[in-house]
């Protein structure tokens, strides 16, 4: 199987492409959030460097896209994805402007799961807003709030990731950002649950951690309860990072509601600020909610 072949005939993003929307994103600076939920400006410069690796991420029935192409036959004989296929046939691409490979996409998205990035424009919006300098992001993913740390020209990003296939993307993505912006990058690819925070200094915390089981990322560790995951990743992740952070920065997480209630208010009380992720409905219709502590004294917590 030939995946960038394939990921060329779902976005067949050029590096002019990428360069027109990073220019975009440069003039948006520091109106991020006046930009619509649907406005996309970005999105492109993010696919570019890591789409691939996106695609081979693992959602329901433990399988990523890939292995959904391969097992098409098989996948056939589920109701729901033959009627979706169907649908897309008779309906919505009757008039075969889609490929094969973008109709797949589409079903996959629908009836497997949908691997969404988080959008730069989300990340400026936030880093504006808080007046961010010197970032972390201890899931930094696919690359979103590198590629707004570079837009707004920061003094810092730092990432965590655990998912070393990722290693040569970001070099070729921060050394394309380098071209555009004088912010330093620096990515650690490590599991950020037993990272020294000290090594880093950084005034405001963003992260979008997975949320329990929904997508199995390449790399990641096996969790087997949601009480594994709670020991072993979300409570040292989410100590260690905050107790690394500078006085009077923010703490700002992306998560389920779930892991809030039981984890996030457990150790840090309630957030002092709880606002609605911005989003376009299309990704999906459920709400998510971003969680905010402002870091007022550095007396640390204890795992």
């Amino acid at each position: 199987m030939n995946k960038e072949y394939i990921c060329k005939q779902i976005k067949n993003i050029t590096i002019d492409d990428v360069d027109e929307e990073m220019n975009k994103l440069i003039q948006i600076g520091n109106d991020a959030y006046t930009m619509s939920s649907r406005c996309r400006t970005g999105n492109n410069v993010v696919d570019y460097f890591t789409f691939l690796q996106r695609l081979e991420t693992k959602g329901k029935y433990d399988i990523n896209f890939f292995e959904f192409i391969e097992k098409i036959e098989e996948f056939k004989q589920k109701k729901f994805i033959q009627t979706m296929l169907t649908y897309y046939k008779d309906v919505k691409n009757k008039n075969n402007k889609k490929n094969e490979y973008i109709v797949l996409k589409e079903v996959y998205n629908i009836c497997i799961s949908a691997i969404n990035i988080m959008r730069p424009l989300n990340c400026m919006e936030i880093y504006s807003k808080y007046k961010s300098k010197r970032v972390l992001n201890f899931c930094a993913g696919w690359g979103g709030s590198a590629v707004a740390a570079a837009a707004l020209n920061l003094e810092v990003h730092y990432g965590i990731e655990i998912n070393i296939d990722l290693e040569k993307s970001y070099d070729k993505m921060v050394s394309y950002l380098k071209t555009f912006s004088g912010t330093l990058f620096d990515i650690r690819f490590c599991d950020a649950a037993t990272f020294d925070y000290s090594e880093f200094v950084y005034d405001t915390v963003f992260s979008s951690p997975p949320y329990y089981f929904i997508e199995k990322y390449k790399n990641n560790v096996k969790y087997y309860s949601k009480k594994d995951m709670n020991e072993k990743f979300y409570i040292p992740a989410f100590t260690k990072a905050y107790n690394g952070l500078q006085t009077d920065g923010y703490f700002i997480i992306n998560i389920c509601k779930e892991v809030y209630d039981n984890i996030l208010q457990n150790i840090f009380g309630e957030a002092h600020e709880i606002f609605p992720l911005k989003k376009s409905k299309r990704q999906n219709e459920h709400t998510e909610m971003i969680y905010v502590w402002k870091k007022t004294n550095n007396v640390p917590f204890l795992l």
